[in-house]
């Protein structure tokens, strides 16, 4: 079973990353990846799959699955939980007049990839903004984050 209690995937085709613009805390109006809780008997693919069929509609016969990696997210230098994070490649690309769609966890929409990696994108999660280069790499590594006052003070990798 999962040592940590959360998710995270990029959902993404050859253009575009699915985001999610979030209806509630932590980073309420912020775009973030798809991915939440893992319930109880689930082991992280497990609940991921889970996550990304609920709040996309997207089943395995869609995507191929790699585990990236994790995020070990602190709050105020206090551990909180730990994320792991997953990209989903799609087989095929996103479908047209099908976005932006509302959800009960706020509006998804795929953007360009150089849209969600520029420099200058205050709108995406700070943590996976950062994140995002080894993500889309494939790379596995596992990260400090510290958030004071939902601010990003500190991300950086830790040794394997």
């Amino acid at each position: 079973m999962a040592k940590y209690n959360l998710t995270l995937a990029l959902v993404r085709d050859q253009q575009q990353i699915l985001l999610i613009n979030r209806l509630k805390q932590p980073f309420l109006g912020m775009w973030n990846g798809v991915g939440g809780k893992i319930e109880s008997g689930e082991t992280p693919i497990q609940g991921i799959k889970r996550e990304i069929q609920e709040e996309t509609g997207l089943t395995m016969d869609h995507y191929e699955l790699s585990q990236n990696g994790l995020l070990k997210w602190h709050q105020n230098g206090t551990f909180v939980d730990g994320i792991y994070l997953f990209v989903a490649n799609l087989k095929q690309p996103f479908p047209q007049n099908v976005y932006p769609q509302a959800t009960r966890e706020g509006i998804l929409n795929p953007f360009p990839t150089a849209w969600v990696t520029n420099k200058n994108n205050v709108g995406i999660v700070a943590d996976l903004k950062a994140a995002l280069p080894s993500l889309l790499a494939n790379e596995q590594t596992t990260y400090y984050t510290n958030f004071v006052n939902d601010e990003l003070t500190d991300f950086y990798p830790l040794p394997a």
